[in-house]
């Protein structure tokens, strides 16, 4: 027997996986396991940025139709209100999106529901009058997966404005 020295480094031994060449394909299972995480993440910040994107828009276009709506203004062949909404729904810019539940309510006319439309008279609100514009909408998800995490497969925001009326011709309370 040699000595120590002779012998040369000692060598741990090899895990018994290795030793019989079982560790074949362990970077493709990282790569898929790696991959998925960050997959999943990266549409995660997708979904983050496009629905913080619908949010601002839809409150950019809420807040221009409460612009409009305090000057009194309507469209020749809509009423105040069908002109409000309209007003709103050119300004939104984010596919499935809609104007059509937008609630008008102003102080002393009452409110405007799209399901209840009936005593809607006056919901634009007078000159003077302070006239609030709200409009709640759920965003689908791009990504199926994530969206499964909200209880209406998508996010429900609400985007609101609220102004006075400057002093217009009061025939256009409509």
């Amino acid at each position: 027997m040699l000595p120590l020295e002779e012998a040369g480094p000692i060598l741990p031994l090899k895990s018994g996986a290795s030793r019989f060449g079982s560790t074949k394909g362990q970077s493709s299972v990282e790569f898929a396991v790696v991959s998925t995480v960050f997959l999943l993440l990266l549409f995660a910040v997708m979904d983050y940025g496009w629905l913080m994107f619908a949010q601002m828009n839809v409150r950019q276009a809420v807040d221009d139709g409460g612009r409009y709506a305090s000057t009194g203004q309507e469209n020749g062949a809509n009423t105040r209100v069908q002109s409000i909404i309209s007003t709103v729904q050119n300004e939104i810019s984010v596919a499935g999106v809609s104007a059509s539940n937008l609630q008008i309510c102003s102080a002393l006319g009452g409110c405007y529901n799209p399901q209840n439309k009936s005593g809607t008279l006056g919901a634009a609100g007078a000159p003077g009058d302070t006239v609030t514009l709200t409009l709640t909408s759920t965003l689908p998800l791009m990504t199926p997966l994530i969206g499964q995490f909200f209880p209406t497969g998508g996010y429900t925001f609400t985007a609101s404005a609220t102004f006075k009326n400057e002093p217009f011709n009061p025939s256009n309370t409509d």
